[in-house]
């Protein structure tokens, strides 16, 4: 609501609803970006919304629009520069840090709530393997939070495993290890080594489930995330762990957040026995 307030007389009346009421920020107080989604009816208006959000944040250097949905063989947004400024930063939370180029490779700052809560069920000295890794925010919080023995997180995209290198370093992480690759080849590799499996992409990652799966050793968890409509947000998901793993059990669900207008982010932890 700030937002619209602060665009009241710039914005005609009729458009001031369409001003979007929130904006994703990434980044901190050294430097930040902002990631706003504007339709297209206000169009006329982007930069004014730009330097409204610039003027509500003053640790805000960029403001980036979010145009269309997820793509490529790395799955990143496509990005209008509404401010141009630096678009790498150091993201704050939970007492780490992670430095990411949300113009190069996927994160979402939304999802740290989420990876508190995956960090508090990892038990001391597991294995655990973090598929579709990107700049690997789930393993510093793994690494900082809990205590497993080793975590491989894998990467495809190279500025993703770039900037986990960097990650790992900067928040002085001993006990995770990086790997540049596809994890339709890495994982194989991996077979029955350990005790839980991290898939945090939602966007077809239910393809590499089986192989998630083989990858836990006398049995194991997989935390598994997908795509779900208001309604049910669940159901999709466990229809697709119960076909590929019918002995499996669920024993947790997490509505992560939103994800687009009626359609959650979800998670699924499934725990498949010995």
């Amino acid at each position: 609501m700030a937002l619209k307030r602060r665009l009241e007389g710039v914005v005609p009346p009729g458009l001031v609803e369409k001003v979007p009421s929130s904006f994703e920020i990434v980044g901190s107080r050294a430097g930040a970006v902002a990631i706003v989604e504007i339709p297209a009816e206000l169009e006329p208006y982007k930069h004014e919304i730009a330097r409204a959000i610039a003027a509500m944040n003053k640790h805000v250097k960029a403001v980036l629009r979010r145009l269309g949905a997820r793509s490529g063989d790395y799955r990143l947004y496509n990005f209008e520069v509404l401010m141009e400024g630096p678009t790498e930063v150091l993201h704050k939370e939970h007492g780490y840090l992670i430095k990411v180029d949300p113009t190069k490779v996927y994160f979402s700052s939304r999802d740290q709530t989420d990876r508190l809560d995956v960090a508090s069920k990892v038990g001391e000295g597991e294995r655990v393997l973090y598929l579709f890794a990107g700049v690997a925010p789930y393993a510093v919080a793994m690494a900082k939070l809990a205590r497993p023995r080793i975590i491989v997180a894998v990467e495809l995209n190279p500025w993703g495993f770039k900037y986990m290198l960097d990650n790992f370093k900067l928040n002085k992480i001993r006990n995770a290890v990086a790997v540049h690759g596809d994890v339709a080849a890495v994982a194989p590799l991996l077979r029955k080594k350990f005790d839980r499996v991290l898939m945090t992409l939602p966007l077809g990652a239910y393809r590499y489930l089986p192989l998630a799966f083989d990858c836990l050793e006398g049995g194991g968890v997989v935390h598994f995330y997908h795509l779900g409509r208001e309604e049910d947000p669940f159901r999709d998901a466990e229809e697709v762990a119960k076909k590929l793993c019918p002995e499996c059990q669920i024993v947790d669900r997490r509505v992560v957040r939103d994800y687009a207008p009626g359609v959650y982010k979800v998670r699924l932890d499934i725990y498949k026995p010995p």
